[in-house]
């Protein structure tokens, strides 16, 4: 993907700016007219399949936006999209909802209008517009709501399209422009009025087989982006921020042009970037707050000889007290003494808690902003403050970063949250700051799978299961588990439809240092073939089902973290049969060797038992897009050997 930056800004004659104050209070933007709207083409009501993207069950005509300002400084968007339905699948975008930040009023949704075509054998076209009154908001937190409405007698070969204006309070904040969406894009535009004196620094991101127009015009005020056939992006199995491969515009305010006074810039490097938070109210001035009711904890901490024992106690005794609120951002709202005196927060508040008790602690911590994993590559070439989305700490400990994150209940000190592992950070912090890129190289995935199974007269399998889930393995295994232990058991079942678990029991979930340890009792009915029984091998393997089957791929595969899993299944040879001719043993090993498959099989006909154990090791995390055909092609071979079953012949 490629990366084109330029400027845009309206920069006035003195002369003007003396009567810009009186134009402006008097002006008000008119709402511009979309000029295809209700106004269908023939091309568009014959069409029936996505000529760049066969497989769309829906397609976008258009998605087009005006964006200016009124008198108040305010963002006002209109905003016009069409659709096409062309499958069944597709009628689920029929259903719309538009979000929107309704915390303090800062942005509102009006002025709906949707209409529905739909047509019949003859091609003749009905028209239906939607009531007013079915359009309601749904609030779906304090600060998030939607305006959500149904188009009516939606069918396949319906066009709807809909109109609205969204008001902000705020200009300066702009949203991206995203020319890509899930569903494939016919044409997509957007016009952008920037307010006198104004500078703001663009970035387009953008495959190189598909072309942009881009017309800036200064003196205006202005600049128009156009894309066009551009085919759907849906998500892919390890995929990192679906963001990162959008076709799209983003937008930061880079200049102010005080008339006489000169031209004040806006974060244009890091090092600004740093100056600019350093000095912010919401967030340098919230470092080095004293936490009020502490003071006896923190001599405790100062009396402790281990800088990572004291890590480790501010850490659980910060995510103990604090609550995140559920809300990201790099900035502080209500700042962190509210936050700690409410106990909650939002997660830049909560981790400031963090911070100040680590310096207060006498230990080397500093904010660092992240982008996680879900949100999208950082582009360090560019100083966007809002490529980031949360703030986290950083704490240097004999050479050493630690990543601390107060808001994951399932943290470690010692590892690097899932959430940033292979992204890039911004450290704020004057002399040790600075771009970093994060990955843990000491951690795994690791995980120990035994399974001891029997087969009875009635053909139904009966077995233990025993899981040992170390480091990133016993991260993930113990949230899903915690967050629900149905839909963690329900992991299992996928690989039989027959597998029904009898009992679960677990240790270590309180003990960060020790495996998270999982035995599960289970009964599954096996396969039998006139004088054959099938037995399988990847029984709470985690390898049931191949992700990597798609013919193409758009995005790198990102594991996150490297891996070590190994899984052995001991069998009793049903009483009156014998092992028929055993899979044979082998090792499957990638390219680069970073992929690693070994199966082994052992008939120990003496105990009337056979053993499979089967270990997989990814040495490497991210893989990627270019790697994808082998990637495939050693999946296919694997999972092929990892679903071989063990036959068992009647005597």
């Amino acid at each position: 993907m490629s990366i084109e930056r330029g400027m845009v800004s309206r920069v006035l004659r003195p002369v003007v700016l003396i009567l810009l104050p009186l134009v402006c209070s008097i002006t008000v933007w008119a709402q511009p007219e979309f000029e295809t709207w209700g106004q269908l083409s023939q091309e568009e009501r014959d069409l029936k399949v996505c000529a760049f993207d066969s497989e769309a069950v829906a397609i976008v005509l258009i998605d087009e936006a005006v964006s200016d300002y009124n008198e108040e400084r305010h963002l006002i968007t209109y905003r016009h999209i069409r659709i096409k339905i062309l499958k069944e699948k597709g009628l689920e975008y029929a259903n719309v909802m538009i979000p929107f930040y309704a915390k303090n009023d800062f942005q509102s949704i009006d002025d709906i209008e949707a209409t529905a075509f739909n047509f019949d054998g003859s091609n003749n076209q009905t028209t239906l517009a939607v009531d007013r009154k079915s359009i309601f908001t749904e609030a779906s937190n304090d600060i998030r709501h939607l305006k959500k409405f149904t188009f009516p007698g939606i069918r396949v070969g319906s066009i709807i399209e809909y109109k609205y204006r969204s008001t902000e309070k705020n200009y300066f904040n702009l949203d991206d422009w995203e020319f890509q969406q899930e569903l494939p894009v016919v044409l997509s535009k957007y016009n952008l009025g920037i307010p006198p004196n104004y500078e703001f620094a663009y970035v387009v991101h953008k495959s190189d087989q598909l072309p942009i127009t881009v017309k800036p015009d200064s003196r205006d005020g202005k600049i128009f982006f156009e894309m066009r056939n551009i085919a759907g992006l849906r998500d892919e199995p390890y995929m990192d921020a679906r963001k990162d491969y959008l076709q799209r515009v983003t937008f930061q305010l880079s200049a102010y042009n005080n008339g006489g006074f000169g031209r004040q810039k806006y974060m244009t490097s890091w090092d600004e970037v740093t100056r600019e938070l350093n000095a912010a109210p919401y967030f340098g001035s919230q470092i080095g707050k004293n936490i009020s009711g502490t003071e006896a904890f923190i001599e405790q901490m100062k009396a402790l000889p281990s800088s990572q024992e004291k890590m480790r106690r501010i850490y659980n005794y910060t995510r103990n007290y604090m609550t995140w609120n559920g809300f990201y951002g790099h900035a502080s709202g209500d700042g962190v003494k509210a936050a700690w005196s409410k106990k909650k927060g939002n997660i830049t508040e909560v981790n400031f808690v963090l911070l100040n008790l680590l310096m207060e602690a006498g230990l080397e911590a500093y904010p660092i902003l992240v982008s996680e994993r879900h949100l999208g590559k950082v582009y360090t070439q560019y100083p966007f403050v809002d490529q980031f989305n949360a703030t986290y700490v950083i704490v240097l400990i004999d050479g050493k970063n630690y990543y601390l994150d107060a808001t994951d209940p399932f943290g470690q000190p010692e590892m690097v949250p899932f959430s940033i592992l292979n992204t890039t950070a911004f450290i704020v912090n004057r002399k040790k700051g600075g771009i970093v890129n994060i990955t843990d190289d000491s951690n795994l995935f690791r995980e120990n799978i035994t399974v001891s199974l029997k087969v009875d007269a009635n053909q139904l399998i009966s077995g233990d299961a025993y899981i040992n889930s170390l480091q990133y393995a016993r991260i993930d295994r113990l949230r899903s588990w915690k967050r629900s232990r149905d839909r963690y058991l329900n992991t299992f079942r996928k690989a039989s439809a027959s597998l029904t678990i009898d009992s679960v029991e677990t240790k270590n979930e309180d003990q960060d240092s020790l495996p998270f340890y999982q035995h599960i009792r289970f009964k599954a009915r096996a396969t039998v073939t006139g004088d054959y029984i099938f037995v399988p091998i990847n029984l709470f393997s985690g390898f049931e089902a191949n992700p990597f089957i798609a013919t193409n791929r758009f995005s790198d595969i990102n594991f996150g973290y490297r891996q070590s899993i190994s899984f052995s299944t001991y069998i009793d040879v049903p009483e009156g049969y014998v092992a028929d001719a055993l899979p044979k043993s082998l090792q499957l090993v990638n390219a680069d060797k970073t992929v690693v498959f070994i199966r082994e099989l052992f008939d120990d006909a003496a105990n009337k038992k056979v053993l499979a154990r089967v270990r997989v090791e990814f040495k490497k995390s991210l893989y990627g897009v270019d790697e994808y055909g082998e990637m495939k092609e050693f999946y296919k071979k694997m999972f092929d050997m990892v679903n071989e079953q063990i036959v068992f012949k009647k005597k």
